[in-house]
């Protein structure tokens, strides 16, 4: 390495540390070294804004306390805990990992990074970031806000998500760790990217200025050189919100464990097909998913959301059993309940799904929503 490039590293590292202490936020995982409760925290931050996950991570952390407490729930509560947050995988990845660590650890979390990085969940950034914060390991990190840093200030070009500038980056971020005070250089340049080094660059206050490629390039916003996003596709999908006669209870379902939502429970649902109609698009919804027979009526609702590059109008169709004898069946579903319309907020539903309920609480203001063609 020559002279100029080492010494650039070691002003940049002192920098970055020094400006870190100074300007770091109060975060409440910043109080503490357990490494389950940091663990916990970078789970949540993994697509969620500091802002959000912060009273959900004080609210977890009152309700599994330890990772014997996490490993002990039932995963149920679990994403009923989550409710809100999106992106439920992870919550399911909290879980089972609690129950790995309570198997195979004894209830106390590893200490070595490969037994952190086996983890379900748990990738390469989460075990460093836990394992450099929480245990004090000269180990790197590298998520999207230390991407930008890294980008910018060494010039590194080519797109961050292929696997060659992902290796370059890994590289650098390694070279610059410094020897016992990773825990404080990899949150600085965390927090440098969440605070200074965004995508819309303060390059006029960041700490690093002098030292940074893409500022001197004076487009410090053509780094990362990241590939444009693929185009949204748009659908429409269609619950049935089937209505018992008698005691007025609502057919709640629980999604397969894995996948989209995984054991979320919520209304029948199905992605309409070409030229389906909303109501036989309700039909099928609760034959496919509950091979329960139903008659539809109005739409009692309506919610637009996205989920990774779709962007979805989700209706709410307002049913009643065809036949009043029959009973559901776990037919495209884990499990199901009839459920009363004001227990509906215990049960863990996605986001479409709780709005959804808020809209079909106010449909029942008008009760011809829930009369079907036939009654």
């Amino acid at each position: 390495m020559r002279v100029e490039e080492q010494e650039k590293r070691g002003e940049f590292t002192a920098k970055i540390v020094d400006w870190y202490d100074g300007a770091k936020r109060e975060l409440p995982w910043r109080e503490t070294r357990d490494p389950y409760a940091i663990w916990v925290s970078e789970m949540m931050l993994q697509q969620t804004q500091v802002a959000t996950a912060t009273p959900y991570w004080r609210r977890w952390m009152e309700r599994f306390p330890t990772v014997r407490a996490l490993a002990e729930a039932p995963l149920e509560d679990v994403l009923k805990q989550w409710q809100g947050l999106g992106y439920y995988a992870r919550a399911r990845n909290l879980h089972r990992a609690a129950r790995v660590i309570q198997e195979k650890h004894e209830g106390l979390f590893p200490e070595r990074f490969e037994d952190v990085l086996a983890l379900p969940g748990v990738g390469r950034y989460t075990a460093g970031a836990i394992c450099s914060i929480a245990l004090g390991q000269d180990v790197p990190i590298v998520d999207a806000n230390v991407i930008r840093v890294l980008c910018r200030v060494w010039g590194v070009r080519g797109d961050p998500k292929t696997s060659e500038t992902q290796k370059r980056l890994w590289e650098l971020a390694e070279a610059l760790v410094p020897s016992g005070r990773a825990d404080r250089f990899n949150q600085g340049m965390m927090e440098l990217g969440a605070l200074v080094c965004k995508p819309e660059p303060r390059c006029p206050v960041c700490p690093v200025q002098d030292l940074c490629a893409a500022y001197r390039s004076g487009d410090p916003t053509a780094l990362p050189e990241f590939a444009p996003r693929p185009a949204f596709t748009s659908q429409t999908d269609v619950s049935a919100i089937v209505r018992r006669s008698g005691d007025g209870s609502l057919l709640l379902t629980q999604r397969p464990p894995d996948g989209l939502w995984g054991g979320l429970w919520e209304f029948p649902r199905v992605t309409l097909r070409p030229d389906e109609t909303a109501a036989k698009g309700a039909e099928r919804a609760a034959c496919e998913v509950a091979g329960l027979r139903v008659r539809a009526g109005e739409q009692v609702g309506a919610v637009k959301h996205g989920v990774t590059t779709r962007k979805i109008t989700l209706l709410g169709i307002g049913c009643a059993p065809a036949d009043d004898v029959a009973e559901p069946q776990a037919v495209g579903c884990a499990a199901w309940k009839w459920v009363a319309e004001g227990d509906l907020a215990a049960y863990p539903l996605s986001s479409p799904q709780v709005r959804l309920v808020a809209q079909i609480a106010t449909a029942r203001s008008q009760p011809s929503l829930f009369q079907t063609e036939a009654g």
